[in-house]
């Protein structure tokens, strides 16, 4: 007996339908490597990574003065029947010499251009704590449990649907942000005398 004849009836088919379907997740798996190809290409210089830095740039008191950087979150709810994800999408500015703030921008994609709404200034006037860490900063505001935005700054962002709108290659941006991040956690949390989870700091 093949090898091909023993994986199809591990799977309960038959061998050609294994072969077809082996062919068709090949053919699939080349066309989508082929397609965040040309758009990591594409986001290197890309118009979304442009309009970013312009957002910034217009929106942030010396906003020339930050770095500029595309941020994303993803939020799950519901349980094992029923589950909702709810995608976010930020525009952020951030200095590396000032780490005891960072400017907040929520953005959207509508027919192809970048909108945005009021920027925020987090820092330790206006939050409860910073969580997470510098792959998901996590910025919880006082009042309601849902109160906060996550952060995440990837290097690599290409079109995936809702899950990513936008084709921006950061790497500059990406490797600043995570010193970053980290410093103005510690310093933020430091300020209000919690730890990353809120709680008070001991004596």
């Amino acid at each position: 007996m093949s090898i091909i004849q023993k994986l199809a009836d591990m799977v309960g088919v038959t061998p050609q339908v294994f072969i077809i379907t082996i062919v068709v997740l090949v053919i699939a798996f080349i066309l989508i490597w082929i397609k965040i190809s040309i758009d990591e290409k594409k986001g290197v210089n890309s118009q979304e990574k442009e309009e970013i830095r312009k957002i910034v740039g217009n929106l942030v008191p010396d906003g020339v003065q930050y770095t500029a950087a595309y941020a994303h979150s993803k939020e799950v709810y519901g349980g094992a029947h029923m589950r909702r994800e709810v995608y976010h999408y930020y525009a952020v500015g951030f200095r590396p010499d000032q780490a005891d703030h960072i400017w907040v921008i929520p953005i959207g994609v509508e027919g192809g251009k970048i909108v945005y709404t009021e920027p925020v200034r987090a820092s330790a006037e206006n939050l409860a704590y910073v969580g997470g860490g510098a792959y998901e900063l996590l910025l919880k505001f006082p009042g309601k449990r849902d109160n906060f935005i996550k952060l995440t700054v990837d290097e690599s962002n290409t079109k995936l649907g809702k899950e990513c709108r936008v084709n921006i290659q950061q790497p500059d941006e990406a490797k600043a942000w995570k010193p970053f991040a980290e410093a103005f956690q510690t310093g933020v949390n430091a300020a209000l005398g919690v730890d990353k989870k809120g709680r008070a700091l001991r004596n």
